[in-house]
């Protein structure tokens, strides 16, 4: 088991998930609901990010194959991107604020849960925890996993799967959590997640970078 690509892996998209950032807007949707709703809430906004990202991870390679984007291409282009989002989130750069939502009343949990969730899917699962750079991410990761040997792209499912119960374990405790560490803590946890962010992201440009002039440009001068 390669430990070492899995491990960065699951640290990367965690951290580019940023449930932690994205948990005060979660809040915001949810506060004035009961604690079952929440919970639910949660499971059903973290079931469908790992939904998306499976997704992503299955058919990314054949959509850059249909597009004619290489593979090294895409790695530097995600690589600015997540040095971007990096930069953003260790900037503290407000993504989205919360909306007033319409819940029925007198309603059972899982009815109003789903209400909940209806109206808030749409930022917060994509593009607010899903977005560009969590994309980016997951379709390199698994073109490597495939490169390198068989039966690491279902580990790299499994950890897929990990991340998402973290990112539920984050939101289900978010009220807990931000009495716990405060708001300030949770703003140095997530600034730190943001350098590791822009870190990978030009891990990413100089491993493209790296390819391309080795596959590409060598062969070319020589010939």
């Amino acid at each position: 088991m390669e430990w070492s690509f899995l491990s960065n892996f699951g640290i990367t998209l965690f951290a580019l998930l940023n449930p932690l950032g994205m948990l005060p807007i979660f809040i915001s949707y949810t506060s004035r609901e009961r604690t079952k709703v929440q919970r639910m809430v949660a499971l059903f906004v973290s079931l469908t990010v790992m939904g998306l990202l499976l997704i992503f991870m299955v058919i990314g390679s054949p959509m850059l194959q249909f597009f004619g984007v290489t593979i090294n291409s895409f790695r530097l282009a995600g690589g600015i991107l997540l040095l971007i989002i990096g930069i953003n989130i260790v900037n503290g750069t407000d993504s989205s604020a919360g909306k007033t939502l319409l819940v029925p009343e007198n309603e059972n949990d899982l009815t109003q849960a789903k209400s909940v969730y209806q109206q808030i899917v749409i930022p917060m699962a994509m593009p607010l925890l899903v977005g560009p750079g969590v994309i980016a991410n997951v379709i390199l990761y698994a073109n490597e996993a495939l490169a390198k040997k068989v039966g690491l792209g279902i580990e790299l499912i499994l950890m897929t799967i990990f991340v998402c119960f973290f990112v539920f374990a984050v939101l289900v405790s978010g009220k807990w959590l931000q009495r716990v560490i405060g708001d300030i803590g949770l703003s140095i946890t997530q600034r730190v997640m943001g350098l590791f962010v822009a870190a990978i992201g030009v891990q990413f440009m100089v491993t493209g970078l790296i390819d391309i002039i080795i596959n590409d440009l060598v062969p070319k001068l020589k010939g």
